[in-house]
């Protein structure tokens, strides 16, 4: 039995994008979920609060902004550890001072930050 918030979520609206991420990390031994819906991701975590311990947040999404994101994860539960991945340039401060990482984004820099947060 995996224990508790071993897991990472990756989520962004381009499906290729969470394909993409979501094979780079599980060939390099993580458990990984990739979602393209915001609103699965939180019904996920919501029913299964103590699984992940990293959620990857793309910032520009449709549904929702990652930061409206990361604040519905982190009133679930605080203890999940969340990263913006964004192409824009204009973001602000966000409440939660959650780390800004840039696109465009290389495999090594998505594996030195996962590496960061899961050790």
């Amino acid at each position: 039995m995996k224990s508790e918030y071993q897991a990472i979520a990756f989520v962004d609206d381009d499906e290729d994008i969470v394909n993409l991420f979501t094979e780079l990390l599980r060939g390099n031994g993580y458990d990984i979920s990739g979602f393209t819906n915001p609103f699965l991701l939180l019904d996920y975590i919501h029913h299964h609060n103590n699984h992940f311990r990293l959620v990857l947040i793309d910032y520009k999404m449709p549904q929702i902004t990652g930061c409206e994101l990361a604040n519905k994860i982190a009133d679930i539960n605080s203890r999940i550890e969340m990263v913006l991945i964004t192409a824009a340039t204009d973001i602000v401060k966000n409440n939660l001072d959650l780390e800004l990482i840039h696109k465009p984004l290389r495999m090594y820099q998505l594996l030195h930050i996962v590496a960061k947060y899961m050790n």
